[in-house]
């Protein structure tokens, strides 16, 4: 049997809600001890610009619409970025007048460096944890980040709480 949504909602929420604060406190420490370690948000624009197919790169705003953050907040983050030379600028292709921009080498190597370390953290802490249910961790909360995504990109009001419990409207 399913459990509904009325009944682990609650609870549920609240975990995330604890996992995802402590996954960030983890981060911060480890910002702390290291002082070449990547803020979450550089993190997350450089993992989404590794994740962009196209050779030019990214506008600014829609990289921000990715990220869900403002596009002043996110052209200064990579200002920094392209300082440290984990990105660079290119005229945009379809205007002149835009830029993109897009990983370079050197970001490429420091995200791959930092996921490792992000890696090494995490599995420090799960080294006990059997391997089922680590596939199973990761298969669900696989999913659960696309529900999220296709949520976020939808054009409308997310569904009710049932139509999540049921899959029926």
């Amino acid at each position: 049997m399913h459990a509904t949504i009325d009944e682990i909602g609650l609870p549920l929420q609240e975990t995330l809600g604890r996992v995802f604060g402590q996954f960030s406190r983890l981060i911060v420490r480890r910002q702390t001890l290291d002082p070449t370690a990547m803020s979450r948000t550089d993190y997350s624009l450089l993992a989404a610009l590794e994740h962009c197919h196209h050779e030019a790169g990214m506008r600014t705003s829609h990289l921000a619409q990715t990220q869900g953050q403002d596009a002043s907040t996110v052209s200064r983050r990579l200002g920094l970025l392209e300082t440290q030379g984990h990105i660079e600028r290119l005229a945009d292709p379809s205007d002149g007048r835009a830029s993109t921009v897009r990983l370079t080498p050197a970001g490429r190597t420091a995200l791959s460096d930092e996921r490792t370390a992000r890696t090494d953290l995490i599995g420090a802490i799960l080294t006990d944890w059997p391997h089922d249910d680590l596939a199973d961790l990761d298969r669900l909360l696989t999913r659960l980040s696309e529900d999220l995504a296709a949520d976020a990109g939808s054009a409308g009001p997310s569904p009710s709480p049932s139509v999540h419990a049921t899959g029926k409207a």
